[in-house]
């Protein structure tokens, strides 16, 4: 029987900094993963962690979920990939169910959050392109993604710096503020771009009022409406898209529906896969050579994320996410005020809370020393994205990890 070779962590650290570019700011002291189960994870020295990060609100059903585990090896073994220059079941499937989660209309599957939301911006500009519109008004403080396309749409200037010339064709303005939107849409505009949770910006919501007066003004002058939802969606928040969430709590349900829906993160569970559910309106714009991707949409890929629907809607995990959630952020308010805690936002498995007396930074390498692993966001927050599997259990685990960092 080969003997298992313990993992040296100094050696792994050692091995990135010597052969991996070093564009992440991990701390020194940051856990080398090697296992998980359910909500937490294992360091080489054996410590464990509650991982309440999820892979930056990607691990959705947490660490090595066996059915999951079971699909990726079934499929694996039937078909991986082929060319989007012909079918497969599996991506017809998945299109359907996402649709049928969404509205009526059509969806083009890619690898990524920011592919998805590129893919957007491009049916968006190519529908306006007949009418010379082609910018894309984007909020303050929003994040859309990594690309040099993406960091131009996204509200912070940080992102761009030392990659110009920016690409043009981009209009900010602040969140949650309508009115700043109607004064900046001209004849050159083709689409307003938000997300329904800004994520990165420090789990910031919209609010009902702003997403409907939204819908209104860009159907008055014919300009598309593109959310992101590649963080705030997939049943993060209890709900498929965080604004239908937004809109129930404000006795709004149903009457919204924008003309694009980005997806990714949650997807795939952890699996690389992003998608765009297009409406009416821009369903048919993106025609042969005009857009592709050779990933896009792959068996294996697509497989994982109709598991992952299934298990989400069999085991009720909206359900509890929206329940843990709700716990995780009753507890949290019981401690502001109290150490670095201050306001607590957000739903579901989406939380932030702002940091006070010390950086966000210094809190969350505090919180790791006790076992708890969060993210950042922004300059001053914290995001607590716990997997949708998450127990009160845990919840309670988790709070009392936070009071012994106060």
């Amino acid at each position: 029987m080969k003997k298992e070779t313990k993992i040296q962590s100094a050696e792994v650290r050692a091995g990135y900094a010597q052969h991996v570019v070093a564009s992440y700011k991990r701390s020194a002291t940051a856990p080398v993963l090697v296992r998980g189960k359910g909500a937490r994870v294992w360091d080489a020295e054996g410590k464990e962690y509650l991982d309440f990060g999820s892979g930056i609100a990607v691990n959705c059903l947490g660490h090595a979920y066996p059915r999951l585990a079971e699909v990726m090896r079934k499929q694996g073994e039937e078909l991986v990939h082929v060319s989007n220059l012909f079918f497969h079941p599996k991506q017809a499937e998945l299109a359907r169910e996402l649709v049928k989660r969404t509205g009526s209309g059509k969806m083009f599957f890619c690898n990524s959050g920011a592919e998805a939301n590129e893919s957007m911006v491009k049916a968006a500009r190519k529908a306006g392109s007949g009418e010379g519109r082609f910018e894309v008004i984007t909020a303050l403080n929003s994040f859309h993604g990594r690309t040099l396309g993406m960091i131009a749409a996204s509200g912070q200037e940080r992102l761009r710096e030392g990659f110009g010339p920016v690409m043009p064709g981009f209009v900010y303005v602040p969140f949650n503020d309508l009115a700043a939107v109607e004064k900046a849409i001209g004849p050159k505009t083709a689409a307003v771009m938000v997300e329904g949770i800004q994520g990165e910006g420090g789990v910031i919501p919209a609010t009902a009022e702003y997403l409907l007066g939204l819908r209104k003004v860009t159907l008055e002058r014919g300009v598309s409406l593109l959310m992101d939802s590649v963080q705030c969606g997939h049943y993060r928040t209890g709900r498929f898209q965080s604004y239908e969430l937004i809109l129930e709590q404000a006795g709004k349900k149903g009457e919204f529906l924008p003309d694009a829906v980005s997806m990714a993160k949650s997807l795939g569970g952890g699996f690389p896969i992003g998608a765009v559910w297009f409406g009416k309106k821009l369903q048919d714009v993106l025609v042969p050579g005009s857009h592709a991707t050779t990933y896009g949409g792959t068996a294996l890929a697509c497989a994982v994320a109709l598991e992952i629907l299934q298990i989400i809607e069999e085991e009720k995990l909206a359900e509890n996410i929206f329940v843990r959630g709700e716990e995780l952020k009753r507890g949290l308010a019981k401690l502001a005020g109290r150490g670095w805690v201050g306001e607590v936002r957000g739903f579901g498995g989406m939380v932030g809370v702002t940091v006070k007396g010390r950086s966000h930074a210094e809190v969350a390498e505090a919180l790791a020393g006790v076992g708890l692993l969060v993210v950042p966001a922004g300059s001053d927050v914290l995001r607590f994205l716990a997997p949708y599997s998450v127990t009160e259990e845990e919840i309670q685990e988790a709070l009392e990890k936070v009071k012994a960092t106060l």
